[in-house]
């Protein structure tokens, strides 16, 4: 898992070089998701992606054991936030909520979409870094 955040972290800080984000990321080494590299990916990337796009400049991404089964991944960032009476709208296959922003407003649905494949969840909430907070909860591999 912390070999799939620094690799996400280094090329997402690459494409919003222009934008200086910074992306600090913590992760146990011998924490592992119970389920396809490719899927860890698209659940992180898209969750990263979609904070860095919005964030002012800096996103943090943290992932801690919950007991024997689970992770808890969350994802934050210091842009505007959403507010919760919108949040369900935008995990809805391409719901854009600024169609001034590019993208295809399908990330955070991918997120939801494959969670609850691997019969986790996701919650959307508010950052303490002032922006919006993902946090999913995902099954957990023995390390």
């Amino acid at each position: 898992m912390s070999e799939v955040l620094d690799e996400l972290a280094r090329t997402l800080e690459r494409i919003f070089r222009d934008k200086g984000v910074q992306i600090d990321w913590d992760a146990p080494d011998d924490l592992f998701f119970l389920g396809e590299r490719q899927d860890f990916m698209e659940i992180a990337g898209n969750g990263m992606e979609n904070a860095g796009k919005w964030c002012k400049g800096r996103v943090r991404v943290r992932a801690v054991p919950e007991g024997e089964t689970h992770l808890t991944l969350t994802i934050e960032d210091d842009g505007p936030g959403l507010p919760p009476e919108r949040r369900d709208e935008v995990l809805k296959r391409g719901a854009r909520l600024d169609e001034s922003a590019p993208g295809s407003g399908l990330g955070l649905s991918i997120v939801d979409e494959l969670a609850r494949a691997y019969r986790g969840s996701l919650i959307l909430g508010d950052s303490t870094m002032g922006g919006l907070m993902l946090t999913l909860h995902l099954p957990r591999a023995e390390g």
